[in-house]
């Protein structure tokens, strides 16, 4: 679909042009590459049933999953077509969230990490909202979110199908395949972008896969943290940038170059080494992920906090970088 996709992108001029100072990039890209995502795994959702899927709750689980994904879609091109504004990108966000949340509490599929409804609730939506930003976030290099989804899908599929949740396992193997196809587009120098339209999707199947996931560990602490692992990179990236950002007294919504390829492009590192050094931290974190799964409890907590230590570490080392420099 991708060069279909890119004809259009430039005849209707849907393109990312390097315009604003938190771009850079040299030359307009094409946007409109998410929907070589969007609509396959849309339509293997919607057909699962009829060749590989068995699960008594599909239809419930998967219409959670997918409208408010495809929905996010939709408000994520009209912001690549016309530019809508970061604050009522989140509004949008917040309010699918806030209903998914409730209606997975109802069917029985909500996080249980506070012991109290309200709360479970509370963290979910934050979940939702925050991974869904994070990855849109994180688009912003050649390959970078892309590279994630691929590596974070497939580990999700892996815990997936060694706990037997198949339904899980299936979409997250889905989306592995899509990144990696779109990557062949996608990495330096890129072709096309996936824009908001495919990060924002992306973003919220991921979200909403981890949130259904049940990870097949004993303990509270271990379990809470597979997803976190899973997912590592775009939440420090996210949360390095928010830092960075009131620190500076500006807009946490605003655009600026203060994200982890912003920091490493500073120190020397090119666009290319860039999405590597990502990409084997993101590989680093979902072998946590995986460990802490085929391990004893005893060394399942150790590495799950070793693990939370690295993240604690590289939050620190990025925020202290001069990314200006």
């Amino acid at each position: 679909m991708v060069p279909w996709l890119k004809k259009i992108a430039m005849r209707y001029s849907i393109l990312d042009r390097p315009n604003q100072n938190h771009k850079t990039h040299q030359e307009s890209i094409p946007y409109l590459g998410g929907l070589a995502i969007v609509i396959p795994i849309s339509l293997f959702i919607i057909v699962g049933p009829a060749f590989l899927i068995e699960d008594a709750d599909y239809a419930n689980r998967t219409a959670l999953l997918l409208i408010p994904a495809v929905l996010l879609a939709i408000v994520g091109l009209y912001d690549d077509i016309h530019n809508l504004s970061a604050l009522a990108r989140f509004i949008v966000q917040s309010l699918l969230a806030t209903g998914i949340a409730l209606l997975l509490s109802h069917l029985g599929y909500s996080v249980s990490i506070s012991g109290n409804e309200i709360g479970d609730l509370l963290i979910s939506i934050f979940w939702l909202v925050g991974v869904t930003n994070a990855f849109n976030f994180f688009d912003n290099l050649d390959g970078g979110a892309a590279g994630i989804t691929l590596i974070g899908s497939f580990t999700l599929f892996l815990l997936a199908l060694w706990g037997n949740q198949y339904l899980i396992a299936s979409i997250a193997l889905a989306l592995a395949g899509s990144a990696l196809g779109f990557l062949w587009w996608n990495k330096n120098p890129a072709q096309i972008y996936l824009g908001d339209s495919g990060a924002l999707f992306i973003g919220f199947i991921l979200a909403t896969s981890l949130l259904q996931f049940e990870p097949t560990v004993k303990s509270r602490f271990v379990s809470v943290l597979i997803p976190i692992f899973i997912l590592a990179l775009p939440i420090i990236d996210t949360s390095v940038a928010i830092v960075s950002r009131l620190r500076g007294g500006v807009s946490i919504f605003q655009g600026g170059r203060d994200h982890l390829s912003h920091r490493l492009i500073s120190l020397g590192f090119n666009r290319r080494e860039t999405a590597y050094s990502l990409w084997f931290l993101a590989a680093v974190f979902s072998a946590f992920a995986l460990i802490v799964t085929l391990v004893n409890e005893t060394t399942a907590f150790t590495t799950s906090f070793l693990g939370l230590i690295f993240m604690s570490f590289l939050f620190i080392w990025f925020l202290k970088i001069d990314k200006d420099a």
